[in-house]
């Protein structure tokens, strides 16, 4: 079985916001992935971005500033 680690999960409305966060992210130098949104978790389009926790304010102003809508933002393990 693989260990679970603690991740910063954010999930979606549209796949495209997703999809945008995941290149804002690159772009920026950001380590993260797209995954399937984790079952206890409600996401709109089934997607969501897992990141390194550390990287949560970073990404909040990136997202402020690219205007990119999300559901949520969550700290989990996965």
């Amino acid at each position: 079985m693989l260990k679970k680690e603690l991740k910063l999960i954010i999930t979606f409305y549209t796949s495209s916001e997703a999809m945008a966060t995941e290149r804002v992210c690159k772009d920026n130098g950001i380590k993260g992935a797209l995954i399937s949104a984790p079952r206890n978790l409600t996401a709109d389009c089934g997607i969501s971005y897992a990141a390194e926790v550390a990287d949560k304010e970073k990404i909040e102003g990136l997202l402020k500033d690219k205007k990119i809508e999300y559901e949520k933002i969550l700290e989990m393990e996965v």
